[in-house]
């Protein structure tokens, strides 16, 4: 045999004199790894070592708020006047090393300059999502439990899916920023709508607790439904992209479209989170923040095509002063942007979400609402009442205002007065447009005092959220043994399966049928001719059985009753289902009852009124199991006729068929199940389930509901055969024919007598 080839997921780090070393992870390895994996957390890049860091302060924050919680249950027991005052010096304690830690935190999160493109040239920069962290969650004796449990199914052949999937999550923790983290991340919230109609029912808990951090205040919050987990991943998908979106090269037009794009899909996956999920246990999940976060990532995208039309301008015209229609649009394009950041600054002055977003995040947005309203201040219409020299030296002036208070702003932020590629974009608007003053201020007048008029806000692109499409990223179900999903889930209930074996004949009673039917036939017997009087043809045979012995006669008697004659026993046929077939032993002998000796109860038998016929025999040959199937995934009884194979053997309709022989068919399709079925000669080896709720005992049509069939009996094995209690069982249920023995039989009474000429009904 030759060696497998194994293909590992590469993570290729740039070189030590690098300053922002980050993880590259190339695009076609997913494609060849069945198993895609995060990244190394032990990678020393400076994005890692970011998150590490976040993970370490959680876990800090995490051990002083559980400090604070026993200190303040401590003292609200406590009575003694000495151990009040311990603790609660032991709380002020606790508290300004939680305060500390968030601020470490917030520092953390202000961090944006090492997601931004390695370019040398300084660009406004963007503010990315940190992703939240969450511990390790061992789902093994949760899962095998649940499976042997609910399932009935052996939980050591589910040990590979149940690893597969911590695997999955454990990579997930760790995801590479790029389009192999985001499809990561999909992945596993698309197998998580498996898992939870696999293993969470909706009435009762698991054992299974989800634990997350909060990705802007550190505090761990823990429940138990899938719901939250989703949430959780969700907003990491959402960082990823924030993430992927202040990585693109900002001074092209191809990384400007990839930047729009990353965030648009991020304020989609937040405004999907804020519209799905209700009811957060943290804080960036709390609705408020969502659509601050949401609003934030907006005018990003916003800003990145401002810079684009920019860009474009820049290109398209030599001199871009001297295009008056251009500079227009563009300083439009600006005041728009200026209060689009307006607004999302007022929003983050509100109550619930000031407290929690970090400072520098709020500076920077009113730091960026100054900028672009700086960036509006140029020529308005050509149609202008004043001078145009005057008009420009009044835009100059505001322009150099609000540059001047964009930078004031940006000084008294502590976390933002060390972001220099911020300090860097905002002084060279004001050195720029200080030597352009300097230059219009030449000849002195009285027009500095001129307000400049406001430029009116206006856009032409209108964005639209690009929602989380979760189809692009499909999964296969790690548990589809288990059955289809719509049947076999966690809220569904149904009996443990059990094992049904049908038995037609056994090879010795079909050389007895055999050996007999042969003797009948070798019988010289004159073909019988209904149109004329048939008491010559009775007669002789009456005759004939004289000189038989009396085992003879007890097998094939011919006798007359009132004027009927009738075959005592026939050998190779018996009785239709709707024939009287009497329990106990009777012999007709010239109109008079002889009674033998009988046990138990006994009772009047009336005269037998009726011959055997063609039409009310059926060939032993011929007998069925007595059930109908329907259905696909799985396959359900159809109909069990009454007092036959099917019924004696426990089976009901409405049940689940699991496995046929040593075959599991809960995934098999309808002409699937009739081949295995057929294939069964004399036994029938089925495994069985009961549903117990009732959206699933949906009954067939075509069959008639039985009013005494017990849905809910479970049995461990149920065996019949039809040599010993099936004609038994039968004569219990038959009522007497009609009188008329020469009434013609119609197409409704052969439909009654399906079950005894067929194998198996399927419909």
């Amino acid at each position: 045999m030759g060696d497998l080839q194994v293909h590992k997921t590469c993570v290729r780090v740039n070189s030590a004199d690098d300053e922002e070393s980050r993880d590259e992870v190339d695009a076609e390895l997913p494609k060849k790894n069945p198993f895609v994996r995060g990244s190394d957390p032990r990678v020393a890049t400076c994005r890692g070592r970011l998150q590490t860091r976040r993970c370490q302060l959680n876990q800090e924050i995490n051990k002083e708020l559980r400090l604070r919680a026993g200190a303040e249950n401590l003292f609200k027991a406590t009575t003694n006047r000495k151990l009040r005052e311990t603790v609660a010096l032991e709380l002020s304690f606790v508290n300004s090393n939680l305060q500390l830690l968030k601020e470490q935190l917030a520092e953390l999160n202000s961090s944006v300059e090492l997601y931004q493109n390695d370019s040398k040239e300084c660009l406004m920069p963007m503010v990315p999502l940190g992703l939240k962290e969450t511990k390790e969650v061992d789902f093994r004796e949760p899962f095998k439990d649940f499976i042997l449990e609910h399932y009935s199914e052996d939980a050591s052949a589910y040990e590979d899916a149940i690893s597969d999937f911590m695997d999955t999550r454990q990579a997930m923790r760790t995801p590479v920023r790029g389009a192999a983290g985001v499809t990561l991340l999909f992945k596993y919230y698309n197998q998580l709508y498996y898992i939870e109609r696999r293993f969470f029912p909706p009435d009762r808990s698991l054992g299974v607790y989800f634990e997350w951090f909060d990705s802007l205040t550190g505090v761990p919050s823990c429940q138990r439904t899938v719901a939250f987990e989703k949430a959780c991943v969700l907003f990491n998908i959402a960082g990823i992209y924030t993430q992927i979106g202040a990585k693109q090269d900002r001074k092209s037009s191809a990384g400007l479209d990839g930047a729009v794009d990353a965030l648009l899909r991020a304020a989609g996956a937040l405004r999907y989170i804020h519209e799905n999920f209700t009811n957060a246990p943290s804080v960036d999940l709390a609705a408020t923040t969502l659509l601050v976060l949401g609003a934030l990532m907006t005018a990003q995208a916003r800003e990145c095509l401002v810079e684009k039309l920019r860009l474009q301008a820049r290109e398209a015209s030599a001199d871009l002063r001297r295009d008056f229609e251009l500079c227009l649009d563009l300083a439009q394009e600006s005041a728009h942007l200026a209060n689009t950041y307006s607004q999302l600054h007022e929003k983050m002055q509100t109550e619930g979400v000031f407290s929690y977003v970090p400072y520098s995040w709020v500076s920077l947005v009113h730091v960026k609402t100054e900028f672009y309203k700086g960036a509006s201040t140029t020529g308005t219409q050509k149609e202008e009442e004043y001078d145009y020299a005057a008009l420009a030296r009044a835009h100059l002036a505001e322009a150099l205002a609000l540059y001047e208070e964009a930078l004031r702003l940006q000084r008294m932020c502590r976390e933002l007065r060390g972001k220099e590629a911020l300090s860097i974009v905002v002084r060279v608007r004001v050195e720029r447009l200080s030597k352009e003053r300097a230059a219009a201020d030449e000849r002195p007048d009285f027009t500095d005092l001129l307000d400049a008029p406001a430029v009116q806000p206006s856009s032409k692109f209108q964005l639209a959220l690009t929602p989380p499409d979760f189809s692009q990223y499909r999964v296969d179900d790690l548990f589809k043994s288990l059955g289809p999903i719509a049947v076999f889930s966690a809220k569904r209930h149904w009996s443990a399966p059990r094992l049904v074996q049908l038995q037609k004949h056994d090879s010795r009673r079909h050389r007895h049928l055999r050996d007999d039917d042969e003797k009948i036939r070798s019988r010289n017997s004159e073909k019988r001719d209904r149109s004329e009087d048939n008491s010559t043809y009775y007669n002789q045979i009456i005759r004939s059985d004289e000189k038989y012995t009396d085992d003879y006669e007890k097998k094939n008697r011919v006798t007359k009753q009132n004027g009927i004659y009738i075959h005592s026993y026939n050998n190779n046929f018996e009785y239709h289902p709707k024939v009287l077939d009497y329990d106990h032993k009777y012999e007709y002998r010239k109109g008079e009852k002889e009674r033998g000796e009988k046990k138990g109860r006994e009772r009047r038998k009336e005269p037998l009124r009726r011959a055997a016929s063609e039409y009310n025999m059926s060939s032993r040959d011929e007998e069925g199991f007595g059930f109908s199937v329907r259905g696909d995934a799985p396959v359900i009884i159809a109909a069990v006729e009454p007092n036959s194979l099917a019924d004696i053997g426990g089976m009901r309709e409405g049940d689940f068929i699991i496995s046929i022989g040593d075959k599991d068919v809960k995934w098999s399709s309808h002409e699937e199940v009739v081949r295995l079925i057929q294939q069964a000669t004399d036994t029938l080896t089925m495994r069985l389930a009961t549903p117990m709720d009732k959206s699933s005992l949906k009954a067939s049509p075509e069959s008639p509901r039985q009013s005494n069939s017990n849905q809910g009996s479970v049995s461990a094995a149920s065996t019949a055969s039809s040599g010993s209690t099936a004609v038994t069982a039968r004569s219990s249920a038959r009522r007497a024919p009609s009188w008329n023995p020469f009434r013609r039989h119609t197409a409704r009474d052969n439909s009654s007598h399906r079950g005894s000429h067929t194998n198996v009904i399927f419909r």
